[in-house]
């Protein structure tokens, strides 16, 4: 019995230190840790404490580099306005432009006109060739008929009155006869008769193609 007590006694000694000595371990490690931990969070404490002290430092440069800007800023609009003031004058050069190539058109427009205005020139010209036609093919036939049909008053033969009178008038189509002018006479009673004579041939004149202006000569001598 006092084997098996002493084996007891010695074996809950063995395992009373086994128990304080992981208890001490344990305590000790958890120390340990604990401050490790109170370690850190110095590193923390001071490494924010470092970031706001840096931050007022970079705060004050950057109201540094605001205060010396101004001027800059400054030149910057300067450049704008100068970039905008281009831009107008660049937009209003286009205006000019398009308002200069407007009247450009418009002054060819109004050059071409005259081409409008030179058409009556142009008809006058074909007018004044059928007229020529006309007199070349019925100038003999003209000629016959005044020859014919010329009145040559009694009075102004027996007064040995002669000349040339120049008559104009106008023949139309249908060959009648109108706007009986003199052009040229030396007497009045030749004028008159000339004037009768043109009457008297009224549609006996060939027929124009168009009508026509002509100028036809007169001459009374007694012979």
């Amino acid at each position: 019995m006092v084997r098996h007590s002493n084996s007891l006694l010695i074996s809950l000694f063995i395992h009373a230190s086994l128990l304080l000595i992981l208890f001490f371990a344990w305590k000790s490690y958890s120390e340990v840790k604990e401050e490790e931990q109170k370690k850190i969070c110095l590193k923390l404490c001071t490494v924010e404490l470092s970031k706001n002290a840096i931050e007022p430092k970079e705060a004050q440069k950057a109201e540094a580099v605001i205060q010396k800007k101004p001027t800059e800023i400054k030149k910057v609009e300067e450049v704008k306005k100068v970039k905008e003031e281009k831009k107008t004058e660049k937009k209003i050069e286009a205006v000019v432009e398009v308002k200069q190539i407007k009247d450009e058109v418009i002054a060819d427009v109004v050059s071409e006109k005259p081409i409008e205005i030179q058409k009556p020139i142009v008809e006058q010209k074909i007018a004044q060739n059928i007229q020529n036609e006309y007199d070349e093919i019925n100038k003999q036939k003209i000629a016959e008929l005044i020859k014919e049909n010329l009145y040559y008053p009694i009075n102004a033969r027996k007064r040995n009155i002669t000349g040339l009178v120049k008559v104009s008038f106008t023949l139309g189509v249908d060959a009648k006869v109108c706007n009986i002018k003199i052009v040229e006479s030396d007497s009045d009673i030749l004028s008159r008769a000339a004037t009768k004579t043109i009457e008297d041939l009224s549609t006996k004149f060939p027929k124009p193609p168009k009508e026509l202006t002509l100028s036809i000569p007169i001459n009374y001598n007694l012979n």
